[in-house]
């Protein structure tokens, strides 16, 4: 069976160039030869395949021309030329017997062999080196291996340590089936093979498992660095949410130690020259609860609640409530520690519930309030009144009191003073 008659100037001028990079990416992943050496560079083969077309009365050569074979590790990088032939016999084209004959075609009218290339398939329980050593005792010039069936045009860079002084490729099964057919239809095939390009080691099992292997550390430090920021910054998150819920429980704390007071008509901050809230910026008006401040500013009770619950300071002179009181905070185990300076502004001033029950009351417990607020004169003769009350109450308890811790009850008349009498000059 002989080759279309058109094959040759289809496909010539680099006819399967267009699968080279296919084949030289399976030629990376192929597994390799015993032996072989996959870290070499690799030399391509230019190949010229020539027939003559075997028609009555036509006398034309067709070629093709194409870059499809690959040297041997092992083989010198030298052109060669010659007819292609197969082993001899049925089943002999793997070459594996030491038997193995080649039927060389003679030049025309005499005895003496041409050149010629021993066309050998892969497989047959044999090496390379074995193929390649008995095309070279036959007396080839050179030897041209083609791959398994069913692996299309794939190739492999042989290894064939010791198998002779003699040029080997490889090229891929459609292309040395194709020409095994044009041979046993009994049509003469000519190549010339040309050393090609030189290619960088191709990839093997090494190369991969370093790359995998560099890959993976890349991701698990990535992907570890990534936990370890984001715990990180879920533990910061914590601890702000952390502190902020401590330091509005300790506002709140701090709020409730701050006097109210409610205004009332005749005090300074409602006459002429009256003040205004600032944070809402509105003038006080009679019955308006309002806040002291530490620093002794005023503001609606409303208004400055939320600010001091969020803030914590004063919203004009940013006085610290709980520096002010003595809260000191420990953020960290969320402690909490109350160190009330005493003094005797302090120490007779009213609870924050008394403020609220005792309204009337003008004096905001802060030196400042208590000299700018006077209260009328119903107010103090009220408040005298009950500190006489006061006194009467504690006499009386201390009259009580001291009789029974008494060891001798016995007193002399003019050293037991009369009850009376002290309560007199305590009303005077």
């Amino acid at each position: 069976m002989g080759p279309p008659s058109g094959a040759g100037v289809s496909c010539r001028g680099g006819c399967g160039s267009s699968r080279f990079l296919a084949w030289c990416f399976l030629l990376a992943l192929s597994p390799h030869a015993p032996g072989s050496r996959g870290a070499e560079a690799v030399w391509t083969a230019y190949l010229n395949v020539s027939w003559r077309v075997p028609q009555p009365g036509v006398n034309r050569t067709v070629w093709e021309l194409s870059e499809e074979g690959v040297y041997g590790q092992d083989s010198p990088l030298e052109p060669v030329a010659g007819v292609l032939v197969p082993p001899d016999g049925p089943g002999a084209l793997n070459a594996c017997n030491p038997h193995t004959n080649f039927t060389v075609p003679t030049v025309w009218g005499s005895t003496v062999q041409v050149s010629w290339l021993a066309l050998i398939q892969r497989g047959g329980g044999c090496t390379f080196a074995d193929k390649i050593h008995l095309a070279y005792e036959r007396g080839a010039s050179g030897a041209v291996i083609f791959n398994f069936p069913g692996t299309r045009n794939e190739v492999i860079p042989m290894s064939h340590p010791g198998a002779g002084d003699i040029v080997a490729i490889m090229i891929g099964n459609l292309k040395g089936t194709k020409i095994l057919q044009w041979i046993q239809s009994g049509i003469q095939v000519t190549m010339v093979i040309e050393v090609g390009k030189k290619h960088g080691p191709w990839v093997n099992h090494y190369s991969i498992f370093f790359v995998s292997v560099s890959f993976f550390i890349i991701t698990a430090a990535t992907v570890g660095y990534f936990i370890f920021y984001s715990a990180r910054r879920l533990r910061n998150a914590r601890a702000q949410s952390r502190k902020q819920r401590q330091l509005k429980a300790d506002a709140k704390k701090a709020i409730g130690r701050l006097q109210l007071r409610t205004l009332k008509q005749g005090d300074k901050e409602i006459g002429p020259d009256g003040d205004s809230c600032a944070v809402c910026i509105e003038l006080y008006k009679p019955n308006d609860l309002v806040r002291i401040l530490t620093c002794n500013h005023i503001f609606h009770k409303t208004c400055v609640d939320p600010w001091l619950l969020e803030h914590r300071t004063c919203p004009m002179c940013k006085c610290d409530i709980l520096k002010a009181l003595g809260i000191e905070v420990d953020v960290e185990d969320g402690s909490v520690s109350l160190q009330v300076p005493v003094s005797n502004e302090t120490s007779h001033s009213a609870s924050p519930h008394e403020e609220d029950n005792r309204s009337e009351t003008a004096s905001s417990g802060y030196a400042s309030v208590q000299g700018a607020d006077e209260p009328p004169l119903e107010e103090h003769v009220q408040s005298a009144n009950e500190n006489l009350q006061l006194v009467n109450h504690e006499a009386n308890s201390v009259a009580v009191d001291v009789v029974p811790h008494v060891d001798n009850p016995t007193f002399e008349e003019d050293e037991t003073p009369d009850h009376e009498t002290a309560v007199r000059e305590i009303k005077s």
